[in-house]
C-alpha cells in the first residue's frame, strides 16, 4: 500500500513543472503539495534516479532527459499524430479554417498538432501541448463522451467546471445530458464555451481496437461557422473516420477484445 501511495504521488509532482515554472526546489514541492520534506526530497530523488526529473546546482529540479526518449517511444507506437496530419491539412485547405488534433490525459485535454487556416479574419488556435479543461471544447467533450461515467464524476466533475464565457456548461448533470447526445450524434459542438464568438465541431479518432484515441475538430468564428455548421460536421466526422481506417493496421479486433469507452486513466477546439 505504501508503494501505492507513493506512485499515486509522483503525478501531482511533475504536473508542478510548466513552460512558466520549470525550476522547483524541496521545500517549494512540500509546501505545494502539503508534503513532509522529507518526502517530497525521497519523491525527487525517486524520480531523479528513472531520469524524469534531473538535479541542478542549489538542490533544484527540472524536467528530465526521459521525457524526451519516453516522447519518441510514445510517438513510434502510437501513430495518430502522423497519420492525422495530411487530414487535417487537407480539412483546413478545403474549409480555409483551423483544425486540430487533441487526445485526452490525465482528465484534461492536450493538443497534439493543429493547422491554422487563411482567412483574413481567423482563429490562431488552442496552444500545443499544455493540459486545458476538457468540458468546454469540442475535442474534450467528444473525449470525455468516450469515458464511463463514474469516472468522469471522479476526475472531472468532483469539483466546480471553471466558467470561460456565458456559454460554458459548468453544472454537472447538464454536462452529462450533453455527452449523451455526443454519443448518439457521433460529434461534439463548442458554441463559444471556451472563447466568446469562436465555434467548433469534433469528433472521435479510434486505433484498430475500437478505442477512441483522439479527436479531431474543426474551428472557425460563430459569424462563419453557424451558417455552415452541418457541413462542417459531416466534414469532420468523414475526416476523423479516415484517419481511424488508417490506424486499422489489423483489421477486425480479436472477439472479447472492442472496446467502446476510454478510460482517463488512459484551446477552442
Amino acid at each position: 500500500m505504501a508503494s501505492l501511495q507513493t506512485v499515486q504521488k509522483i503525478g501531482p509532482v511533475l504536473d508542478l513543472f510548466t513552460v512558466a515554472r520549470p525550476e522547483w526546489g524541496v521545500s517549494e514541492v512540500a509546501d505545494n503539495l502539503g508534503l513532509p520534506r522529507s518526502s517530497a526530497h525521497a519523491l525527487l530523488s525517486s524520480l531523479v534516479d528513472i531520469g524524469l526529473l534531473q538535479c541542478r546546482t542549489r538542490g533544484r529540479y527540472r524536467i528530465g532527459w526521459r521525457v524526451v526518449e519516453l516522447n519518441q517511444t510514445l510517438q513510434g507506437t502510437v501513430d495518430v499524430r502522423s497519420s492525422a496530419a495530411p487530414v487535417l491539412q487537407a480539412l483546413s485547405e478545403k474549409y480555409g479554417e483551423t483544425t486540430h488534433l487533441a487526445a485526452l490525459e490525465r482528465h484534461r485535454v492536450v493538443y497534439l498538432d493543429k493547422v491554422v487556416g487563411h482567412h483574413v479574419i481567423n482563429v490562431s488556435g488552442a496552444r500545443l501541448g499544455v493540459p486545458m479543461d476538457a468540458h468546454c471544447s469540442a475535442v474534450g467533450k467528444t473525449l470525455l463522451a468516450h469515458c464511463y461515467p463514474d469516472e468522469i464524476a471522479r476526475h472531472v466533475t468532483d469539483k466546480p467546471l471553471r466558467r470561460f464565457t456565458a456559454s460554458t456548461v459548468t453544472n454537472p448533470v447538464a454536462l452529462s445530458v450533453e455527452l449523451k447526445s455526443v454519443l448518439r450524434q457521433g460529434c461534439a459542438f463548442d458554441a463559444g464555451e471556451t472563447v466568446a464568438e469562436v465555434h467548433c465541431v469534433a469528433a472521435p479518432i479510434r486505433d484498430e481496437m475500437g478505442v477512441v484515441v483522439a479527436a479531431m475538430s474543426l474551428t472557425a468564428p460563430a459569424s462563419r461557422f453557424v451558417p455552415a455548421q452541418q457541413e462542417y460536421r459531416r466534414a469532420v466526422i468523414a475526416a476523423a473516420a479516415e484517419v481511424s481506417r488508417s490506424l486499422d493496421t489489423s483489421g477486425t479486433p480479436a472477439p472479447g477484445t472492442q472496446r467502446d469507452r476510454l478510460s482517463l486513466h488512459a484551446v477552442a477546439g
